[in-house]
This record gives structure tokens, sequence and C-alpha cells, in this order.
């Protein structure tokens, strides 16, 4: 656990420092997820946030957390901290980089020690962001993958 809060202090102190000077937009956002088999079964909805920080004409650095719940029982979660970079030609983006999965239930929290590739592209407006991605493990490249698709909210 301490590793994932030093993981997410160090995001923040990094997002700040690259926000001075530089466009940047907080985004709130809602979304679905299931495994790559699209069977949506176990059902799994997701609530996150970003700092999307433009680095110049086409690169923009998206420091994150997402938060995923099996269902509506509000028992167990699932937090992904991580950081995404994206190109950005206009209004579509398209990326990578890395999440790390963290466990929270049941009075106890479980780290994973490996991070896992998040691949992204979708649309960018003033005030919309539209995204499909999928989060894979490194050990299990393309297999085994998680996909997902949110709406945000850009402030």
């Amino acid at each position: 656990m301490k590793k994932a809060i030093v993981l997410v202090s160090l995001l923040l102190l990094a997002s700040g420092l690259c926000a001075a000077g530089t466009g940047s937009n907080l985004v709130l956002n809602l979304g679905v997820m299931t495994d790559d088999g699209l069977s949506f079964s176990p059902f799994i909805w997701t609530a996150g946030l970003e700092l999307d920080l433009q680095l110049g004409k086409y690169l923009m650095l998206s420091p994150e957390a997402t938060l995923a719940q099996n269902g509506f029982k509000f028992k167990e979660f699932l937090l992904f901290p991580g950081a995404v970079l994206n190109f950005t030609p206009g209004s579509f983006f398209v990326g990578g980089g890395l999440v790390k999965g963290i466990y929270i239930g049941s009075g106890q929290a479980f780290v994973s020690d490996d991070f896992s590739l998040k691949l992204n592209a979708g649309f960018l407006t003033e005030n919309l962001k539209l995204t499909a991605y999928a989060i894979t493990s490194f050990d299990n490249l393309f297999s085994d993958m998680l996909v997902g698709a949110s709406l945000g909210f850009r402030f």
C-alpha cells in the first residue's frame, strides 16, 4: 500500500510541475469495463479522475486514478492509479502507459507486484473526453485483458 501511495504522490507532484505554463484539464469520467471476450459478466462500472497535461502541440500526459466496482454491492473495489502518454493530432488521441491494480475490500488492501500496460484511444472536445482502452499484463500480453470505455467531463 505504501508503494501505491508513493506512486500516486509522485504522479501528482509531476503533474503539478508539468501543469505550470502548459494547458491542463481535470477530467471526471464514468464508464464500463469487462473481460476481452466482451461478455459483461461480471458487469464492472468505473469512475475515474484524470489530469490532462498538454506537453507541446502533440503530446498529452494523463496521470489518472480509476475505481472499478463489480456490480452494485459496494464492498470490494479495484483501484488503478497510473499514467498514460498520448499523441494528440487534433481532437483524436492514442497512447499507452502503466497502471497498477490495487484491491480494496473486506477490511484489507492488496497491491499487485506488477505494473500493467494500458493502451487507449479516443476523441477530445473542449468539454468531453470519450475513451476506449485495454489493460493487459506484461506476462500475458494481449491475453486475459480488461477492456473498457469511458465518458469524461473536462474542466
